[in-house]
């Protein structure tokens, strides 16, 4: 059974070090930590491939109510970066989006 969510929830509290150790263990390992975010870079084929990940994770996105930032550099680097603001860091919130974008990229 899996410690992360299956959905995004309204009001997430921030998770403390062993939830957050807990749920990141289901993520891929390319996920990393930096400050109060999770945060993962890939390189696609060319710019097209990384745009259409891009507008895919942003499709997750609004579903999920749960908006990441996003960038793509060197024409084909998508870099996903996940923070609950309101919370002030990670939230379960954050590790229902991980998955969900490892799941689009695992198929880009």
């Amino acid at each position: 059974m899996s410690a992360i969510p299956e959905r995004c929830r309204d009001g997430a509290a921030r998770l403390d070090a062993a939830a957050l150790e807990a749920m990141a263990a289901e993520l891929d390992p390319a996920w990393r930590r930096e400050g109060d975010a999770i945060v993962r870079r890939v390189e696609l084929a060319d710019f097209a491939a990384a745009l259409a990940a891009l507008n895919a994770v942003g499709a997750a996105a609004e579903e999920e109510n749960h908006h990441p930032d996003l960038a793509i550099t060197g024409y084909r680097e998508l870099t996903v970066s996940l923070t609950t603001h309101d919370a002030g860091g990670l939230t379960a919130n954050d590790l229902v989006m991980a998955r969900r974008v490892d799941g689009l990229l695992a198929r880009s």
